[in-house]
């Protein structure tokens, strides 16, 4: 916020607005400080209206409440909808894993499509792309031991999330800030979530261990209707308290980011250093492999969050470590990278491979590029605004990979 300027003739709609969506929290601070210097500059009496001109209780508002209630409303639809093969006769196996997320990111577009009001033409392509998505899993055959198709139900909710960032950013898919701004939700949304399900797993046990005092026998009964609807519904209520009670205005995630920065930074070299002491290799240890794989997407989240989060403002420490992080990412997916390739060539290609190969090298690349760009900040030729738009620039990679191995990897392998 540093490079706006607080002389009262001097202050562009354009930056400000540009300013806001990289980082509200931070421009808020800055526009009460400067506000309060320049009380009758036009623009910022219109962005002081937008900024703090809201009803005191806005959760008590009648939008609000009937948002809520028509939040509630919706959980409990894709919960009965999730029941079905208690009801008919359907194979719960089929069903959960390939319609339980679809359900779940399902309400999200949902909910956006209802809050943000969008027209007709967006709600027409969303419909569209949603009903393809459910008409590639309802043809996928049931096969349980086939790696093509469990690829393909893997790599679905990533597709899901995009037609869910395609709502979310109200069609603008190629504005880069409002892909950052996705980003963003989605870090605010797995804290969140998190916090539902904990406080819901506490309510749980409480209520449980109260009807056992009374020799009430209610477990089974409760985790498979209440206890499923809880944690349907996690997302779908953390959305709302974003939303409305927190009004979009949240740090949390790359908070965390920053804090445990640092320290996956420390466990993931000290990994390294035990991996190589030990002398397991993942070229030949399969279990080795999938924990690095595992490893290298929570570091990558975190390099992500940390980043996406981040303040315009220069910070040599904090982004030395993540830097480093980011460093040692690669070294993590160099290493499963080559594994996955000695394998394949040692032991024939098969669809986990393909499919994971795919997604290593994609990730490889995308550190590559911000390395390079966060070289360039060291160097003073390059800003933390440039390595926030080369994350969002990459999206649609990830999300064309993943369309492929839902819909190609199966038709390669003729869905063995």
């Amino acid at each position: 916020m540093n490079k706006l300027s607080k002389n009262s003739n001097q202050f562009d709609a354009i930056t400000l607005e540009r300013q806001y969506q990289n980082s509200p929290y931070e421009f808020r601070k800055w526009f009460n400080k400067t506000f309060s210097e320049n009380p009758e500059n036009p623009l910022l009496l219109a962005w002081n209206a937008r900024l703090n001109y809201q009803p005191s209780h806005l959760r008590d508002t009648p939008a609000s409440r009937n948002l809520l209630l028509l939040t509630i409303l919706i959980s409990f639809v894709s919960w009965a909808i999730a029941k079905a093969p208690s009801y008919i006769n359907l194979n719960g196996e089929w069903f959960y894993i390939r319609f339980i997320p679809f359900l779940v990111i399902g309400t999200l577009v949902y909910y956006f499509h209802i809050n943000e009001k969008l027209n007709k033409g967006l709600i027409l392509k969303s419909a569209v792309a949603g009903l393809t998505m459910f008409t590639v899993l309802l043809l996928l055959p049931y096969r349980p031991n086939s790696d093509s198709i469990r690829m393909a139900l893997i790599h679905m909710p990533f597709v899901l999330l995009s037609l869910l960032g395609f709502t979310f950013c109200k069609g603008q898919w190629r504005s880069l800030d409002q892909r950052l701004n996705f980003l963003r939700f989605g870090g605010e949304l797995v804290i969140y979530s998190g916090l539902v399900l904990l406080g819901g797993f506490v309510f749980s046990a409480l209520t449980i261990n109260l009807f056992e005092m009374i020799s009430v026998d209610i477990e089974q009964w409760y985790f498979s209707n209440v206890g499923m609807w809880g944690a349907m519904s996690a997302p779908l209520i953390a959305s709302w308290i974003w939303d409305q009670l927190l009004e979009r205005d949240s740090r949390i995630a790359p908070i965390l980011a920053n804090i445990f920065s640092p320290l996956f930074l420390l466990m993931t070299g000290f990994y390294l250093a035990a991996l190589l002491g030990r002398g397991q290799s993942p070229f030949e240890d399969r279990e080795s492999l999938i924990v690095f794989n595992g490893l290298l997407m929570v570091v990558w989240g975190i390099s992500v969050f940390s980043i996406t989060g981040r303040g315009g403002k220069f910070s040599k420490v904090l982004d030395l470590t993540n830097l480093s992080l980011v460093g040692v990412t690669l070294i993590i997916d160099a290493i499963a990278l080559a594994a996955i390739v000695y394998r394949t060539f040692t032991m024939g290609i098969t669809p986990n491979r393909v499919a994971v190969t795919g997604a290593n090298l994609l990730i490889f690349i995308h550190l590559i590029w911000i390395s390079f760009e966060y070289a360039r900040e060291f160097r003073g030729a390059g800003s933390i605004k440039v390595i926030k738009t080369t994350i969002a620039r990459y999206l649609p990679v990830y999300t064309a990979w993943s369309m492929f191995v839902v819909v190609v990897l199966p038709l390669m392998f003729w869905f063995d």
